[in-house]
């Protein structure tokens, strides 16, 4: 009790300069979703796509700027629209948090609340259950997800001009709407169609139209002492308040969805680091880390029934990552001030359950980063193998 009392007081100390945990970034003239990891403090360069794959049911294609995704960071899946059509589907992160919905049209009624034309962005607010959906004119609908889209908040425009409407995010810390217009600009309104703030312009030269916005829906900042907010155009992303922003590969082009998944990064990214001959260890997280979610928890996976796993937890990490066994991934972790055990089931899992209710980890906890440890016999120097190092923090909706 004593370690997990230190370990929560220090992740709430703790603030830094860091971005997204995960993105999803849909193309629907592809019908393919990637998963990207921005880049970090302890892996600051672009990294390519983590994963790559199909969006299903594929949907009839409609001219851009039509479609758009979202993500449900209570029930971990996403969603996606041609702009006619609403599919959800779960990611390859983590298992959906219970049966998913059934594919459903967008009814012609609400269609034509919005100016007649498809959708062009939505944006999920997981709290209220509420799905916001834009045109190209900027005309917004709140919605409750189910077929018949019954109308939760009354169709409005927006109280300002804009360009063309191409991408939408919903803020839940403040309560508002971001949407980004074809040239980039992003604004930012109530419900309602009030101006909350400034718009955005890009810091650099658009390298095509805008096709979506994602806000990081931690209480980090970025290096200009701003949330993060990421613009997607052509088949790259960036921070878009940031006045030098680091641009990363987003898969597939063009992208026209862009969503946060609060999964943890790490370093490596990809992959593995597996004790040679052997199937293990890989890691996994349960679910998303959000705010007053009780199913969140760490995963070794692979392992022999009753396999030992240590779960290390630091506020600082160990740049270079020096390979202190002999195989495995680098050492991440300074300190340890916080170490936690536990044994693998029947299934070869060993699982650390950490529930995101306050006090044990609320939300704007961290950063802090984990690193596991296991036996592994054809280690030569230590007989251990290490996971990669990941950098967490908790997410609201």
């Amino acid at each position: 009790m004593h370690h997990a009392s230190r370990f929560v007081a220090a992740a709430l100390a703790v603030c830094g300069a860091l971005h997204a945990q995960r993105l999803a970034a849909y193309s629907p003239a592809v019908g393919a979703v990637a998963e990207l990891q921005p880049p970090t403090a302890i892996l600051p360069g672009p990294v390519p796509p983590l994963v790559v794959y199909p969006q299903v049911p594929l949907m009839p294609l409609i001219p851009a700027p039509a479609g758009d995704s979202t993500f449900d960071n209570v029930r971990a899946f996403s969603w996606f629209t041609n702009g006619a059509l609403l599919v959800p589907q779960p990611t390859p992160s983590f298992p959906p948090a219970g049966p998913l919905p059934a594919p459903f049209p967008i009814p012609p009624a609400i269609l034509a609340l919005i100016g007649g034309g498809p959708v062009t962005g939505i944006a999920y607010d997981s709290g209220a259950g509420i799905m916001w959906l834009v045109g190209v004119a900027g005309i917004t609908i709140g919605c409750a997800p189910i077929p018949g889209m019954p109308v939760l908040v009354p169709a409005f425009p927006l109280m300002f001009p804009t360009g063309p409407i191409t991408g939408l995010e919903w803020d839940a810390m403040a309560g508002n709407l971001i949407a980004c217009d074809a040239a980039g600009v992003c604004y930012t309104y109530l419900p309602g169609g009030a101006p909350a703030a400034p718009p955005v312009f890009p810091p650099i030269p658009m390298p095509g139209i805008a096709g979506d916005v994602a806000l990081d829906r931690t209480l980090r900042l970025n290096g200009a002492g701003l949330r993060p907010l990421f613009l997607a155009a052509a088949g790259v992303v960036f921070d878009t308040r940031d006045p030098a922003p680091i641009v990363f590969p987003g898969g597939p082009a063009p992208l026209q969805g862009l969503a946060f998944i609060n999964h943890p990064a790490a370093n490596p990214p990809i992959g593995t680091c597996m004790c040679p001959g052997t199937g293990y260890p890989t890691t996994f997280t349960t679910s998303p880390m959000t705010s007053m979610n009780p199913a969140w928890g760490i995963g070794v996976g692979g392992l022999p029934p009753g396999w030992p796993v240590l779960f290390a937890f630091d506020f600082a990490f160990l740049p270079g990552f020096p390979l202190v066994n002999g195989v495995g991934c680098g050492l991440g972790l300074t300190a340890l001030p916080v170490i936690f055990g536990a044994a693998a089931d029947p299934a070869g899992n060993a699982i650390l359950s950490l529930a995101m209710i306050p006090p044990t980890l609320p939300l704007g906890a961290g950063p802090f980063f984990n690193q596991n440890f296991t036996l592994c016999a054809t280690d030569p120097v230590l007989g251990l193998v290490l996971t990669p190092t990941q950098t967490m923090h908790v997410s609201s909706f």
